[in-house]
């Protein structure tokens, strides 16, 4: 498979990802990182850490979850970005991107702390923000140091920040 094809989420996967149940978790998880603008060779190391590997794609694919068309992939690269045409640090600019990013962090939280997450789920209600979303994930690592243990909490760290956008690092660092 090229690495530079854009896989893009169909609309039997956004269906599918409203049923929490309705994926196994590696699936899941991959799927919501799909933006339609990141290519394969920038998803790779996430692919990877989720065992996601070339007959996972084609079994999504085949399954009707993503498509991609490498004639798509520089018309859609031409067309500038939501995010690009968007102030820098307005909601505009980071609203899709960390919703995803939120959703990823709860799925980790619910393996990190199985049956104790409930609080954690619920204050993730009022993350409206990139601030708010930064404060919940802080909370987050420090429930999974106290519950689990702080390796675990920084493992949660590294997997979220791998997630978010590069102004995001410096801030949440351990």
């Amino acid at each position: 498979m090229h690495l530079d094809v854009v896989p893009r989420k169909t609309d039997l996967a956004r269906d599918m990802l409203q049923r929490r149940d309705a994926l196994p978790r590696p699936q899941r998880l991959f799927l919501i990182m799909i933006d339609g603008r990141k290519s394969l060779r920038e998803l790779s190391d996430a692919a990877q850490q989720l065992g996601i590997n070339n007959a996972a794609l084609a079994s999504l694919a085949n399954a009707g979850l993503i498509n991609w068309s490498r004639d798509e992939v520089e018309a859609e690269r031409a067309r500038p970005a939501v995010q690009e045409s968007a102030p820098p640090g307005s909601a505009a600019e980071r609203t899709i991107p960390l919703v995803a990013v939120k959703l990823y962090a709860m799925d980790l939280v619910a393996l990190l702390l199985p049956g104790q997450d409930h609080a954690l789920r619920d204050a993730a209600r009022d993350v409206r923000d990139a601030d708010s979303l930064r404060t919940w994930i802080e909370r987050c690592a420090d429930e999974i140091a106290q519950r689990n243990h702080p390796e675990r909490a920084e493992l949660f760290r590294v997997r979220v920040a791998s997630q978010l956008p590069s102004d995001f690092l410096p801030r949440i660092a351990a």
